[in-house]
């Protein structure tokens, strides 16, 4: 009962004074509009207006040489000022600086063998996507081009040669053979000619027995030796007898008999001599081996015309290669006929070219960097590496123009600055870059880290540190009260309490380290 006794002294005497100071002191409370935008918790900013500072002043030491009175004892209460536990955002924004660098680029090698023609542009210069860089002489191209078709028709001839029709046609005959099958049938070709002409052979040979006697047999008959032209003198009257005499002094003893048999071998011979000439059998043997000739002739030719596998393949291999490179040199000629053209939106870098100069295929010419791929590159310390991670937002200023970007890379090593810190470079891709950006100049980045909604966060100036952690003092049925809290996201003047706080705690807020565990305070705000 005393202490409350005292503590409405207190309060008695605090009036007391608002009432004497009147309207020369005037206090009262506001916002910090900062934290306001910030979205922090706002703190009360006690003011006195100027003119009535000294007597402000005064009025205090009086307060507290009445406190020091009244608690002058040994259970005395301490007045103390709090502040109760709410809930707000915090969010963590770390600003750092970067170098604006091109995420792309681009070096341009010629394709083709050429002197150039005209070169358009210079290092520093900005082009547009489809800009023209540099041409070639359009004569050399034109050159390059029927080149490379002749090379194409040549290397097709080659293959082609190996098929010619005439080869085709004999090939026909061997299709589906090995040469070691078209070798035996060209022997079994042979073997039945052979046993066919010996059959013409034989059978000729016995016929011009046969014809050989029949002659001696006219002989025989026409002893007098009178030739068949002269046998008509001794016609008896009849053309188709020939006779002899038997009695050489006179005619008379030519006979009927005698003349029918020199008829008779006459037409005997006649027949042997038709059959020589068109025997139904030799004729059918010797068109037996006219086809088999024909056969033996175009197999001689398919097996002449055989194409080795591997010199076939060979060929064609060839073949398809020249083709294949021939098409992409004439491709790649006929897109630098257009002249070389930017890829994308960007700034050149570098010309390593001069126009009238031959360039040979995989010559250096131009390098740009892309301005519709731009990054920045910056250097996050230890103790920020944890508030930062991939596709965090990030507020970007360069040369005065604000930009749009998001964190896009975080480095897996960290290296040395040149003051010998440790920092891991991390990437910032800009998200809205355009043509007003200049590669290789600063840029301000305001990155928005972690960041919480509707959690307990408090001025770092009330959380208190010692060698067992962070804590706070509350009051808690009167008495001092501490509290270990474990913290989360932090600023430069705000930290979020995770846990060891509720929403509707009162936190000392005053001086505290006349303050104690346990020490009966009294709630004095102002």
């Amino acid at each position: 009962m005393a202490d409350n006794k005292k503590l409405e002294e207190i309060k008695e005497v605090s009036n007391e004074i608002k009432e004497t100071t009147g309207s020369g002191v005037e206090i009262y409370d506001e916002v910090e509009e900062n934290e306001e935008k910030a979205g922090k918790p706002a703190k009360k900013k006690f003011k006195l207006k100027k003119k009535h500072v000294i007597i402000g002043v005064v009025a205090l030491i009086v307060l507290f040489f009445i406190v020091k009175t009244v608690f002058g004892g040994k259970n005395q209460v301490m007045p103390v000022q709090t502040t109760e536990v709410a809930k707000s955002d915090i969010e963590n924004i770390l600003s750092i600086s970067g170098t604006v660098q091109s995420a792309e680029t681009k070096t341009y090698f010629s394709e083709v063998a050429a002197p150039v023609d005209e070169v358009n542009v210079k290092v520093g210069d900005k082009v547009k996507s489809g800009d023209v860089i540099f041409t070639y002489d359009a004569d050399s191209l034109d050159l390059a081009e029927k080149n490379a078709q002749l090379a194409i028709t040549q290397a097709k001839g080659s293959y082609s040669s190996l098929y010619s029709g005439t080869g085709a046609a004999d090939r026909k005959y061997a299709e589906g053979m090995t040469p070691d099958q078209i070798n035996a049938r060209l022997d079994a070709i042979t073997a039945e000619i052979n046993a066919l002409n010996n059959k013409i052979t034989d059978k000729t040979s016995r016929m011009n027995q046969t014809l050989t006697d029949l002659q001696k047999t006219a002989l025989d008959i026409n002893q007098n030796g009178i030739a068949d032209g002269s046998a008509e003198s001794y016609l008896d009257g009849n053309d188709g007898y020939i006779t002899r005499r038997e009695n050489d002094n006179n005619n008379s003893d030519i006979s009927e008999s005698n003349k029918q048999m020199s008829l008779a071998v006459q037409e005997s011979i006649a027949d042997v001599q038709y059959a020589l000439a068109n025997d139904p059998e030799i004729q059918g043997w010797k068109r037996q081996i006219t086809s088999l000739q024909e056969e033996q002739s175009h197999l001689q030719s398919a097996k002449a015309a055989t194409i080795n596998g591997g010199q076939a393949q060979a060929s064609k291999a060839q073949y398809e290669s020249t083709q294949l490179t021939q098409e992409d040199a004439i491709s790649k000629i006929q897109e630098a006929k257009e002249g070389i053209k930017a890829e994308f939106n960007g700034v050149v870098t570098e010309v390593a070219v001069v126009e009238g100069a031959t360039l040979a295929a995989g010559t250096k010419t131009v390098t740009m960097a892309n301005l519709d791929n731009v990054e920045i590159t910056i250097q996050v310390s230890k103790s920020d590496l944890p508030k930062i991670s991939v596709g965090q937002k990030v507020d970007i200023t360069i040369n005065g123009k604000a930009y749009a970007g998001e964190v896009s890379k975080i480095s897996g090593a960290a290296t040395k600055n040149n003051n010998g810190v440790a920092v891991v470079d991390t990437i910032i891709k800009v998200t809205n870059p355009d043509s007003d950006i200049i590669l290789g100049v600063e840029a301000n980045n305001k990155i928005h880290a972690e960041k919480a909604e509707n959690t307990i966060v408090l001025p770092y100036e009330y959380i208190l540190t010692d060698e067992t952690g962070d804590y706070v003092y509350v009051v808690d049925n009167g008495v001092v009260a501490r509290r270990d809290v474990e913290l989360g996201i932090t600023t430069s003047t705000d930290a979020q309490v995770v846990a060891g706080l509720n929403e509707g705690d009162e936190i000392i807020t005053s001086d505290t380290s006349l303050l104690s565990e346990g020490m009966a305070v009294a709630v004095v705000n102002m």
